[in-house]
């Protein structure tokens, strides 16, 4: 069986623990984001206390658009009234709105997350948690908190010239080559890259120190006295690896 969302084969349920838990996350965070919003409506400043060129019009149309939720409440109240038709609860109609739209936000997505075990048993689960991640990346992107870029390393199969996005710090995720389709954890993707002649695999600083359970001091060590590769900031983690099995 499938993943209704990013299409991974899951041992059971619709979806997948990864997605699950993005979906959870995005819901939760979204009272948070539009209320933040509202603070980046009004003309910014430079660091010299001049406005800045970024909202030359004098507020940030997208900043206000957000912080009055409309596009939010949207999203929230057709599948809230679709969930409640469903499993005969009291229709949106005879519900009392809260006072402020920060409320009404809050508590729509608190229905939300009460009822998510249900929700992601739905034949309608991806359209609604592509929704719900569109409307949180935007109000990222509006609160200025941008995600870190994915770490990504070569496919480890000879034949495939892909790469693939990884999460260092969940080492027994599953990760896939969408070229060759073959699937790993991390811990053994990781274990194969490192072992494999034909190819070198380059990470930053802070993905080897969470692999290999090393402070920077350290890693840094290894490094200079054994003369690891260095590209761009990256580091070969093979020779590394190699390199702390001498000491080892």
């Amino acid at each position: 069986m499938q993943c209704a969302i990013c299409r991974f084969n899951v041992e059971s349920g619709q979806v997948c623990k990864k997605c699950y838990s993005s979906l959870k996350s995005a819901l939760t965070e979204l009272p948070a984001l539009q209320q933040g919003a509202a603070g980046f409506v009004t003309p910014g400043r430079s660091g010299s206390g001049s406005p800045s060129t970024e909202r030359s019009i004098g507020f940030n149309v997208n900043a206000l658009d957000y912080s009055m939720g409309k596009e939010l409440l949207g999203l929230l109240h057709k599948y809230e009234a679709l969930i409640r038709r469903a499993r005969s609860l009291t229709p949106p109609a005879l519900l009392q709105r809260e006072a402020t739209v920060e409320k009404e936000v809050a508590a729509t997505v608190s229905f939300h997350l009460a009822h998510l075990e249900w929700t992601v048993l739905q034949d309608w689960l991806e359209d609604f948690a592509g929704s719900v991640k569109e409307l949180h990346n935007k109000g990222m992107a509006i609160n200025k908190n941008f995600t870190e870029k994915p770490r990504r390393i070569p496919c480890p199969t000879d034949e495939c010239r892909s790469h693939i996005a990884i999460d260092i710090e969940n080492l027994l995720a599953g990760v896939r080559c969408h070229k060759c389709r073959t699937s790993w954890t991390l811990y053994r993707l990781l274990a194969l890259a490192m072992n494999n002649p034909n190819r070198t695999f380059w990470l930053d600083i802070e993905a080897i120190c969470l692999w290999m359970n090393l402070s920077k001091v350290e890693i840094n060590k290894i490094v200079r006295e054994h003369n690891v590769p260095v590209k761009n900031g990256l580091y070969d983690i093979s020779a590394i690896a190699k390199a702390r099995s001498l000491i080892d």
